[in-house]
């Protein structure tokens, strides 16, 4: 690929090629296999790195009537990655198109295109290099010059394999709302009300502060509502530790009180909230006893209730439990409203303490990107955007942070000239500095005092 891709201008290519492209990369919120860390994985075949952990190839599969033998099947490695070759040409405009090229680029230096004919080269090239030690899981993290990752990880996963380092885990806390009998009977302590079940989450909590964990991902889903306490959710609790089914309303006002909660846990520990929404996950049955829950089919929800999430963070702020909290819709028409919310909820000498996040999911293109940066510079205040995270499960993912700086590079340089922002060569490149690393860092450092 050409090292001036997606940079349209002189400005754009000097603002990456000196302030962007050799920053490390801060990446606090992903998928990554913390096991293939540890181990320093070595892969067998190019399929195995590039394909069988990527549900967005996975997709586009399906989309051009892939049989699911091929995608998720017992198809042998080369036949899967030969028939995703074939169907390549077609996905142009599509990310996965320019992303795919890029990490065949930047990883092992192809600059060929796949397709039919170039398949075997390709694979063959990838698989003779994944030979050596150069392109172990580990190594191939180091040429992405990655100096802090987050993988996602359940509060009661084990947390040896994290360094607290490099390597720290966001604790992924949606199983935490409805908790199910058999959760609860594990954390080995007797419970009879909220209180109770907050406490007994307090030990795996601060061992997850001791393991690096600075941030806390929840999906707020489609339909979701914040429902004010109304005394009874005790009582909605111990119907839980019965075993009891709870309905829709009685199950959201629980959750939403134990939400409330946990954000207070977390304000204590100076982590983040990190909130998805509207993920419409219930779409195929087919697909989701072929491929399993992450099997790369969910879809938008529609448009989100901002006033839901609005409602809250005022809960949380008037009980003094608010955490710095980044919101991630999955909507591109929600990134206006949830953009303006980053003024209604402050703290005295916290910059950005709410703020849109980076593009996630169906928004990581180069629409959602220059949608994300324009609302919150329309909106918000842009220089303290927290920038770029992959949100994979793919080690090769960690290209799309190359293509949000590119993106970034040229939507600076474009609103300099085009809005007039009269900005000096030295505060643009100031500006992509702190979106790209510096923003994302400091929270890190700030929350471990």
């Amino acid at each position: 690929m050409k090292n001036t891709y997606l940079l349209k201008t002189e400005n754009a290519r000097r603002l990456y090629e000196d302030h962007a492209r050799n920053l490390p990369i801060i990446d606090f919120h992903n998928h990554i296999s913390v096991a293939d860390i540890a181990k320093d994985r070595r892969f067998e075949n190019l399929t195995e790195l590039w394909l069988s952990p990527d549900p967005y190839k996975h997709r586009l599969m399906r989309i051009c009537g892939v049989a699911e033998h091929y995608i998720t099947g017992d198809a042998a490695p080369f036949e899967k990655f030969e028939k995703y070759c074939e169907i390549f040409p077609h996905l142009a405009g599509n990310p996965v198109y320019d992303w795919s090229r890029m990490e065949l680029f930047r990883v092992f230096g192809i600059e060929e295109a796949p397709s039919r004919e170039t398949a075997r080269r390709i694979y063959d090239k990838a698989g003779e290099m994944l030979q050596s030690a150069e392109f172990s899981n580990n190594a191939i993290l180091a040429r992405f010059r990655v100096e802090y990752q987050s993988p996602v990880a359940s509060i009661t996963d084990d947390l040896s394999f994290f360094d607290g380092k490099r390597v720290a885990p966001s604790l992924r806390g949606d199983n935490l709302l409805l908790p199910t009998p058999s959760f609860l009977a594990g954390l080995g302590r007797d419970m009879s009300d909220l209180e109770d079940y907050i406490t007994a989450l307090t030990p795996r909590l601060d061992a997850f502060h001791r393991a690096g964990c600075r941030f806390a991902d929840h999906a707020l889903d489609a339909g979701f509502r914040c429902l004010a306490d109304d005394g009874q959710n005790d009582a909605r609790f111990v119907q839980l530790l019965k075993g009891e089914t709870l309905s829709s309303t009685d199950s959201m006002r629980l959750s939403t009180e134990i939400l409330k909660r946990l954000g207070g846990e977390y304000a204590k520990r100076g982590w983040a909230l990190l909130l998805h929404l509207d993920a419409k996950r219930k779409t195929s049955p087919r697909l989701l006893e072929l491929a399993g829950p992450a099997g790369g089919y969910a879809a938008v929800g529609g448009s989100f209730d901002s006033a839901a999430v609005c409602d809250l963070l005022g809960a949380m702020e008037a009980g003094g439990g608010l955490p710095d909290t980044v919101l991630f819709p999955l909507n591109l028409q929600d990134q206006a409203p949830l953009a303006v919310m980053q003024g209604s909820f402050s703290q005295d000498g916290i910059a950005s303490k709410v703020q849109l996040g980076p593009a996630w999911w169906w928004c990581d293109h180069a629409l959602g990107i220059r949608n994300t940066l324009s609302c919150i510079a329309s909106f918000g205040v842009l220089s303290g955007f927290i920038g770029m995270t992959t949100d994979s499960r793919s080690i090769l993912s960690f290209v799309r942070h190359d293509y949000f700086r590119r993106l970034l590079c040229s939507f600076i340089d474009e609103q300099n000239e085009q809005a007039e922002w009269e900005m000096t060569p030295a505060v643009q490149g100031e500006l992509v500095r702190k979106i790209c690393y510096q923003n994302a860092i400091d929270k890190i450092r700030r929350n471990e005092k």
